[in-house]
Formats: structure tokens, C-alpha cells, sequence
């Protein structure tokens, strides 16, 4: 068998895995404005995206943003279900009532960042902080967050929060990072919204002795009233990476956590620690993995499925060169919209959408791009099916920089502009649809 059949063979093989990978994520329309730190969406029709540089407004799904705050940086963004927006930030906190016309600020007796917010139950407000492992603990608003006071009782010394949970009886479930492993951090609940603390013991079968943990990546409750925990640890003499879960009335408990595996390996204490767990209405999982481009990843599990997929596939890189943690924002209609943080791009997926709503028009269908890879100034033939008209065709960078734009009518186009060898991301926008495609340019 000579060397092409052998490379078309191989093709056919990867092809399912290539054709899943392809059709996951597509970018919006526009992700300007620098690396993206959050994202949340207001009334099912209203994005807002945080950046480093301020707040990104979208009321068309991405098709065209204006930025609506201007700020040193912002770390957190939440709607609350009085449909406020809040944008945490260094020493104050940005807020705007009218869909982000117009924004307010409020000071906070912290000088870190604010990372997290919550709603609970009794629809008040609580915040943590963090900047590498240190904080002030967290804070409590009784007035849609016009005003906070810290409410860190029982934490000890640590005082940064690394992650915020609260579940359907209003208990708070809070992380505190202990870089060091002196066994001082780790979980804590509340049952008085944050005016007591109380440390929970991590248990499992397999471990004797606690689990001391040292870095939380993911802390989310699912719909069944589970507590789903990540985090890097050390058990007795040797670290570990673990992903375990509970039902919420068992966590005071002192009985086992139980394992929920995500990379099926031997070495189940060498697990991939996934960051926080968005559940999506018709019951698929996203989440993510931090590591380098090599590893790090979005990972999904499709509903009444029992195994991760790993999904990198047209996905980037934070500004850094890994992929940390992304985050969700999920409309009615079951469309998912994510941010990956320092990643410049907004990325968006129709593979969750509620079956009883009509699907929209983005990516019916995908595209072909050959030949992959190119040379810079060859032509390059994209192909759709039933194409009639003119498509538009632009070529970004990985941090997100548009290099070049073109409008073609038959289906090829000359790479032009300042393009040196890499990879870059190809957008193809065809009759109110935009596709993407990872290019090698030689």
C-alpha cells in the first residue's frame, strides 16, 4: 500500500472523531476587545462579556458587540435574578439596572479582587475574593449588592476563596485555598448566610485519613442536588487530582465522598481535576480542563452518557499559551456561549438545544478547507454545500487579531496580508451563519 492510500486511510478512520470535534465550536461573529474574563447572559436576550479592559454588550447573539464600560479590569461578571449586572473588580464593584446604559460603582473593605457572586434562595448577594491564594474572605448584601460587609467567621487564616456554592435550602459552600497543605483550607459551609463557618472533613474509602486540599478548580451542584468537588491535594504522603461528588444532605456527614472519574485511567488519584460544571437544560455537562494547549481542553458529557469527551478541536488559547477555565452562559432555547479566560475569542454551540424549540440557522452544515496546510499568497478553496452569492472569509491569529477579510462568489481566495507561518482560525460567514476552521499556514 503506497504512502497517499495509507494517509487516506487514516483520514477515514479519524474522520467520526474529526467531524464531532469540527461541528462542536463555532465563533461569534465578533470577539474584539482583548482577553475575555466572564460572561453572563440577562432576560435571554442580553450578552455581556467581561475583558480586561472593561464590558462587551450583544443583544443579537454575539453578531455585533459595543463596549458598554470601560475598566482596568474586570474579573467577574453575574446577572442577578432582578436582572442587575455586576462586574467585580479590584477594591470596588461596577453595577448597572438598565442593561449596562449606564454603570454605578461600590467600594468593598478589600483590596483584592472580587472573583465570585452568588444569588441564594432569599435572593441576597454574597462575593468572595482572590489574587494568588490570598484574599479577605467573603461578603454579604442584603440589598441587591448596593452595600457589603464581610461575613468570614470560622474561615481561620486562609482567606482566600477560590469557589461559591449554595444550593436549593440556601446552605453556602465555600473553598479556601491552601497552597501550603497545612490542612487549614479546603471546604467549609454555612447554614446563616456566611455569619458561621464550619470545616467539612474530605473522606474516601480508598484514602486513609483526610484529604488536605491545596488548589480547587471546580465546586457545582447539579440538578439532582449533588455536590460535585475538583481539586489538587495530598493524602497522607502523596499528592493527588481527584474529581468526587455527594448529595448535598450528606456533605455535614462523615461518611465517604464518591469517585467520579474523568479520565479512566489506573491511577484513579491521578484524575483531571475539571473546573466549575455548567448543566445545561436538556441534561448535557460542559466543563473544562486547565493545562497547556497540549492538554487543556473543553469537556463534555452528553446526556445519559457515563464518559467525558475531550473537545480542543478550532478551540485557542488563553493569552498565556494553556487553556484555563472556561465559562457558560445558556439561553432558553438550550444555545451555549463561552468564554475561555485570557482567550480572546467568544465561542458559542448549538449541541445542547432544547428539542421542543426550533434550532436557529447557525452551522447547518460544515465546510471544507483544502489544501490544509497552505502556503501564505497560494489560493485557498472553501467549500459549501448549496452555496449562491458571496461569502465573506477572514483569517484571525490565536489571540484573536483579524488579519485579513475578503468577500468571494466561487469559492477560493488568495491569503493576503501580513500572514507568517502558524496557525490560525479561518471564519467563514455564509447567509447569516459563521464557521470555523483551524489552518496551517506554511
Amino acid at each position: 500500500m503506497n504512502a497517499s492510500k495509507v494517509i487516506i486511510l487514516k483520514m477515514l478512520l479519524l474522520w467520526p472523531l474529526f467531524t464531532f470535534s469540527q461541528q462542536f465550536w463555532t465563533l461569534t461573529n465578533e470577539f474584539w476587545g482583548g482577553p475575555k474574563t466572564s460572561i453572563t447572559l440577562v432576560d435571554d436576550s442580553v450578552l455581556f462579556v467581561g475583558t480586561t479592559s472593561g464590558i462587551l454588550k450583544s443583544t443579537d447573539d454575539g453578531n455585533r458587540f459595543e463596549k458598554v464600560l470601560s475598566a482596568s479590569s474586570v474579573y467577574s461578571l453575574f446577572s442577578t435574578s432582578q436582572e442587575k449586572i455586576l462586574a467585580g473588580g479590584n477594591v470596588k464593584n461596577n453595577f448597572s439596572e438598565d442593561l449596562g446604559i449606564t454603570w454605578d460603582s461600590v467600594a468593598l473593605n478589600s483590596v483584592f479582587p472580587v472573583n465570585n457572586f452568588i444569588e441564594n434562595e432569599e435572593k441576597t448577594l454574597l462575593a468572595t475574593t482572590l489574587n494568588f491564594n490570598e484574599g479577605d474572605g467573603v461578603f454579604y448584601s442584603e440589598d441587591i449588592g448596593s452595600t457589603w460587609e464581610n461575613r468570614s467567621n470560622g474561615i481561620g487564616s486562609l482567606l482566600g476563596c477560590e469557589k461559591i456554592a449554595t444550593d436549593k435550602n440556601g446552605r453556602l459552600y465555600l473553598m479556601i485555598s491552601d497552597k501550603q497543605s497545612t490542612g487549614n483550607g479546603g471546604l467549609f459551609i454555612s447554614e446563616n448566610n456566611g455569619l458561621l463557618w464550619k470545616k467539612i472533613s474530605i473522606n474516601l474509602d480508598s484514602i486513609n485519613g483526610p484529604v488536605k486540599i491545596t488548589h480547587t478548580t471546580g465546586l457545582s451542584i447539579s440538578p439532582d442536588d449533588s455536590l460535585y468537588l475538583s481539586f489538587y491535594g495530598v493524602a497522607t504522603n502523596y499528592l493527588v487530582q481527584l474529581n468526587i461528588c455527594k448529595s448535598i444532605d450528606d456533605v455535614p456527614l462523615n461518611n465517604s465522598w464518591k469517585l467520579c472519574n474523568v479520565d479512566k485511567t489506573a491511577k484513579w488519584w491521578e484524575d483531571k481535576p475539571l473546573n466549575n460544571i455548567h448543566f445545561s437544560q436538556n441534561g448535557d455537562l460542559y466543563s473544562s480542563y486547565t493545562e497547556t494547549v497540549n492538554y487543556g481542553a473543553t469537556y463534555y458529557l452528553k446526556a445519559k452518557d457515563k464518559n467525558w469527551n475531550s473537545i480542543d478541536y478550532g478551540l485557542g488559547t488563553s493569552k498565556d499559551g494553556w487553556r484555563h477555565e472556561q465559562i457558560f452562559a445558556e439561553k432558553k432555547s438550550g444555545r451555549i456561549f463561552m468564554v475561555q479566560y485570557l482567550d480572546e475569542r467568544i465561542y458559542t454551540t448549538d449541541k445542547s438545544l432544547v428539542t421542543d424549540i426550533n434550532p436557529p440557522k447557525r452551522n447547518p452544515v460544515s465546510i471544507q478547507v483544502y489544501p490544509n496546510p497552505v502556503k501564505a499568497s497560494d489560493k485557498l478553496s472553501v467549500q459549501i454545500p448549496k452555496t449562491s452569492g458571496y461569502i465573506e472569509v477572514s483569517i484571525y491569529d490565536l489571540t484573536g487579531k483579524k488579519i485579513s477579510m475578503n468577500s468571494i462568489s466561487d469559492n477560493t481566495f488568495k491569503i493576503t496580508g501580513q500572514v507568517k507561518s502558524g496557525t490560525y482560525i479561518l471564519a467563514v460567514k455564509y447567509q447569516d451563519t459563521v464557521f470555523t476552521e483551524k489552518i496551517l499556514i506554511n
